[in-house]
């Protein structure tokens, strides 16, 4: 019973697998024939211009495009120099005395000086150390830094015996 079945199973496979070929090479062509046949419509000038005035839109060759967009972008330029009357106030300077000791991380050295405002992001501190091969040359004492400082000048500072 089992091998007969089994044998009506892959007779039904091999059937609907000839259906499909058959259906697949010899059908396909019409389907083809008429995609090709809606595909070959010409739209016209007039047609185009009338969906346009419909939903709104106006064409615009590319000369004129650019044109536009030039004057835009000087008219944008000419606006956004005239509010520069108010300048921002400068942040104030924080300076601060960090004391390292024998054992303390690199982490937390950086971690101490972003506690204190003297660097905006403690990884990028740590990122830069260990970029420039600086990370294992921190050394032990007390360092002046203020906030004005650029990380390099930063790494020089604790990384000087």
């Amino acid at each position: 019973m089992f091998n007969s079945g089994l044998r009506g199973f892959g007779a039904g496979l091999i059937a609907a697998s000839g259906i499909l070929a058959v259906v697949h090479f010899f059908g396909s062509d019409n389907i083809d024939s008429e995609a090709k046949a809606e595909s070959s419509e010409e739209i016209t000038y007039e047609e185009v211009n009338e969906y346009l005035e419909n939903e709104g839109l106006v064409a615009v060759d590319q000369a004129k495009l650019d044109q536009l967009e030039g004057k835009q972008n000087t008219d944008d330029k000419n606006s956004s120099e005239e509010p520069k009357e108010e300048e921002p106030e400068e942040a104030p300077v924080i300076k601060t005395t960090v004391v390292i000791s024998k054992g303390t991380s690199t982490g937390q050295v950086t971690d101490y000086l972003e506690s204190q405002k003297i660097i905006k992001s403690s990884d990028e501190l740590l990122k830069y150390l260990r970029a420039n091969n600086m990370e294992n040359k921190v050394r032990f004492g007390n360092y002046e830094v203020n906030s004005t400082m650029t990380l390099a000048e930063i790494a020089k500072v604790i990384t000087s015996p």
